[in-house]
């Protein structure tokens, strides 16, 4: 499926296609990005719940690290392939006028070279995010207490997913900290870097809380984090992307809802 989300120039050999997944944090970041700059891109699911990111074919053709989200670039010889959605989102913005997108809106996203200091920090945040948040991804886990036996969902949630809780509370606890020292005339929502446009920093880190957003979990106890995630949640790339993960949150919560602790961070 190819999806357009512009017009493409006159002798336009240049073709993207993404292999991802909606229900992986990464994947969608790097999407809504594609959708952000414009960039038409050829969509490519891969089932990587049912192990096919390490299928011989994927591993040796398209990612190496076998992992999602992968860009394969078409139009050279070889083609160019890239994973790691960090890197995917960074080359993006770095190519986006060669690829048909909004450069000037790229420069928002990431300016590389032109704003090394402004850069920096969004680097700082992206390399932070590895730790202080992803570490503590919980929505695998509360996949896995979804499908399995109720006698045996008290127990993930004692054993799974409570330590995830209690290791994420610390980068909320970060993030929150970062806001309320940022100047009183920010925009009304915040950014990790103060701007009125977010940068890739807060679009990967809001991807990958919205995952258990969409389950139900609330963050009232850090503000303006939540306020945060509900002006990034608003952008409208962002919502249709979200689409497919709000749809799966909605059918664990109305099943096994009464099993997870939604107010850990309320």
């Amino acid at each position: 499926m190819v999806i357009t989300c512009r017009d493409k120039s006159p002798g336009e050999t240049m073709t993207i296609s993404l292999y991802a997944h909606r229900l992986s944090q990464p994947s969608r970041a790097a999407e809504i990005l594609l959708r952000e700059l414009g960039i038409a891109y050829d969509w490519q699911e891969v089932d990587f719940a049912n192990g096919e990111t390490r299928e011989p074919h994927f591993a040796e053709q398209i990612n190496p690290f076998q992992t999602i989200p992968a860009l394969v670039v078409s139009g050279d010889d070889p083609d160019f392939v890239l994973g790691e959605s960090h890197a995917i989102m960074r080359y993006l913005c770095r190519i986006a006028a060669d690829a048909g997108g909004d450069a000037e809106n790229a420069q928002h996203w990431y300016p590389g070279d032109r704003d090394a200091r402004r850069s920096a920090r969004i680097d700082q945040w992206m390399a932070w995010h590895h730790n202080g948040i992803r570490r503590y991804d919980m929505f695998h886990d509360i996949m896995n207490l979804h499908l399995t036996l109720p006698m045996l969902k008290y127990e993930l949630q004692s054993t799974a997913l409570k330590p995830l809780q209690d290791g994420l509370r610390s980068g909320l606890a970060t993030l929150e900290a970062h806001f309320e020292r940022q100047p009183q005339d920010t925009p009304a929502a915040p950014t990790l870097c103060g701007d009125a446009h977010p940068t890739l920093a807060d679009l990967t880190i809001t991807c990958e809380l919205y995952q258990i957003v969409a389950v139900g979990y609330r963050f009232d106890r850090y503000p303006q984090v939540a306020q945060w995630l509900n002006g990034m949640a608003e952008r409208d790339h962002f919502k249709r992307v979200s689409e497919e993960v709000l749809e799966q949150g909605r059918t664990i919560r109305e099943a096994s809802g009464d099993y997870l602790e939604l107010d850990a961070f309320a």
